[in-house]
């Protein structure tokens, strides 16, 4: 590949959310993503089975990174409600792929108050994954693609989700690139100091400061993407098109990035 690539992160929604979802829809929004915006690498929240499996048919020759939160086992496969709700934080590349591996985050509260307002409050108490894929970019150089998808309300929750995430990458032995849905935007003080802190471990928010959920009524991202302080970022933004606002209520949040 050139010595640039483009990331993009995109919460999809959940398939069963989506009005008049189709085939034709699906493959459409991912043909728009990956082929007429020539993403390099897109993450995805809210990934379900069921647009899974259209895309590893229409588009085989990319990889598909990332199990769904509530496993792979019998018991979700045979539960309804938990295989519509088994959602993936999906990693989706034509680049190779050399290790993979989907991580279970902090999702339970540790005190009854907010274990009961996530309940019954929120509805909003659910297990969440980082998926992490090592990727080869540029005639064999690796870096480490994380995706993740945090805790809606209970902040308490979030917070420990960040740490989590902060003490993996400090761990890791090659650089990063980490994507997703954090559920916080640029006035929550956790994930300002996470900011922060991710920056003496050597990675920089992207300077993308405006709305990513179309429904917010402030103008401040809630999806970003951090890269290692050294490489250059040469272009973000949004992704606009009429199909993919049918498709989901978050907008595609990219960013250009020299990889040398």
């Amino acid at each position: 590949m050139s010595n640039q690539m483009k990331v993009c992160t995109f919460n999809v929604r959940n398939d069963n959310l989506v009005k008049n979802l189709t085939e034709e829809l699906i493959e459409d929004c991912y043909s728009i993503l990956l082929k007429e915006n020539k993403v390099d690498i897109l993450t995805t929240q809210e990934m379900i089975d069921s647009t899974l499996n259209v895309l590893t048919k229409k588009f085989p020759m990319y990889h598909f990174i990332g199990k769904g939160r509530y496993g792979t086992g019998t018991f979700q496969k045979k539960i309804n409600t938990l295989k519509k709700y088994n959602e993936h934080a999906s990693i989706i590349t034509k680049l190779p792929v050399l290790q993979q591996k989907t991580n279970s985050l902090p999702w339970l509260p540790s005190n009854i108050k907010d274990l009961y307002n996530g309940i019954f409050k929120y509805r909003s108490i659910t297990p969440r994954v980082l998926t992490d894929a090592v990727v080869e970019i540029d005639s064999g150089k690796r870096i480490r693609i994380l995706n993740t998808h945090l805790e809606c309300h209970v902040n308490t929750v979030r917070k420990r989700q960040l740490n989590y995430i902060k003490e993996y990458i400090k761990d890791s032995n090659l650089p990063v690139i980490l994507l997703g849905d954090f559920n916080s935007n640029l006035t929550n003080k956790a994930f300002l100091n996470f900011v922060k802190e991710l920056e003496t471990l050597g990675l920089k928010r992207v300077e993308y400061n405006h709305r990513t959920f179309r429904k917010s009524k402030k103008d401040t991202p809630i999806d970003h993407i951090f890269v290692p302080k050294e490489l250059e970022v040469k272009e973000c933004g949004i992704i606009k098109e009429e199909k993919l606002e049918k498709y989901s209520d978050h907008f595609p949040m990219y960013a250009i990035i020299n990889t040398k």
